[in-house]
């Protein structure tokens, strides 16, 4: 498996998302995906960039079904570089 960038994992512990383990190392290894990949973004092309031995429909569950809510990671994610703008 590769290594997940340090700078990704350092955003999202940053952000302090009330995330599960597991849904945690699922957006890790989602937003690894989309760094490493190029042209189109599917779940398949980032699972084998990452060469992570997750399984795919784990992934994909993890987007559609799993019980965190993209407006409140993104409102958070908004303050976070709001405050770090702020700061300098």
């Amino acid at each position: 498996m590769v290594t997940v960038y340090s700078h990704i994992v350092n955003f999202i512990l940053l952000l302090r998302l009330s995330l599960s383990k597991p849904q945690r190392n699922h957006m890790l290894s989602i937003m690894h995906g989309i760094v490493l990949c190029d042209g189109r973004k599917a779940i398949t092309a980032m699972r084998r960039q990452t060469k992570t031995n997750r399984d795919l429909s784990c992934m994909t569950r993890f987007l559609s079904e799993s019980p965190w809510n993209h407006h409140t990671i993104n409102r958070q994610r908004r303050r976070f570089l709001q405050q770090l703008v702020r700061r300098e």
